[in-house]
This record gives C-alpha cells, sequence and structure tokens, in this order.
C-alpha cells in the first residue's frame, strides 16, 4: 500500500511535469477536444439544485416566470444574429413609421417613431459598449 503521507514516498517526488506530461505521449493517442463553434445558449437559466429544493414558490418567482420570454429560436441570442435581427427591425419600424405617417394615423405613427427612437438609442449604446471593450483589449 502506498503511503500518501506529506514529505515521504515517491509521490511527491515525481514533480507536476511528470504527471501532466507522459513521455511519448502523441496527439493521435490522446483524446481531443471537440472543434469550437458557436454554440446558443442553454434553454433555461440552471440555478443550483439545492436552492431549487428549499425555494418557496413566492411573487417574486411568479413575477420572474411571467416576464421571461418564451424563444422558438435560441440563435437569436447570439450576438450576430441578434445585431442583424435588431438592424432589421429598426428598418421595419422606421418604414412602418413612414406608412402611418403617409396614412393619417398621427397615433399609431407617433407610438412607431418613438419605439423606433428607443430601438436606435439602445443601438447606440451597443456600439458605444462594443467601442469600450475593443479599447480595453487594446489597452
Amino acid at each position: 500500500m502506498n503511503d500518501l503521507r506529506i514529505g515521504t514516498g515517491a509521490f511527491f517526488d515525481r514533480g507536476i511535469d511528470s504527471i501532466t506530461f507522459k513521455a511519448g505521449d502523441t496527439a493521435t493517442g490522446a483524446l481531443s477536444l471537440a472543434s469550437q463553434k458557436d454554440l446558443p445558449p442553454s434553454d433555461q437559466i440552471s440555478r443550483p439544485q439545492l436552492e431549487q429544493l428549499l425555494a418557496m414558490p413566492n411573487l417574486e418567482s411568479f413575477l420572474e416566470d411571467a416576464i421571461r420570454p418564451e424563444l422558438a429560436d435560441r440563435e437569436l441570442l447570439m450576438p450576430g444574429k441578434f445585431r442583424q435581427t435588431m438592424e432589421s427591425t429598426l428598418n421595419h419600424l422606421q418604414q412602418a413609421g413612414t406608412e402611418h405617417q403617409g396614412s393619417g394615423d398621427a397615433e399609431g405613427a407617433k407610438v412607431i417613431h418613438r419605439a423606433s427612437r428607443l430601438l436606435t438609442e439602445e443601438a447606440g449604446l451597443r456600439e458605444l459598449v462594443q467601442m469600450y471593450r475593443s479599447a480595453l483589449y487594446q489597452g
């Protein structure tokens, strides 16, 4: 039986290099990771199991479940797809605003222009965050 007490035996004499790197280990013989690709986020937010077990349903959990959107396509949460969808939605809102304004529906055009303005502000904030992020990467 091996003696695993600290400071005795050959276990601690080997060093970390001899433990992590085997002699003659090649890439073909070792298991490799799957190729990297963009994966969409998971369907549900994972909560610790103990918290799920002990948490009693309350108003906060009811409201959280009520406002969580139902996504048919998780790919929409990928950054590129999200940006593309946001831009196309902004274009559709701007076109709908001009159509409503031309048809004489002033109240509908007002609401659509407000939604378009808010989405434009959101896009501007996202661009600003991206600019700050790239400045941090460069620094």
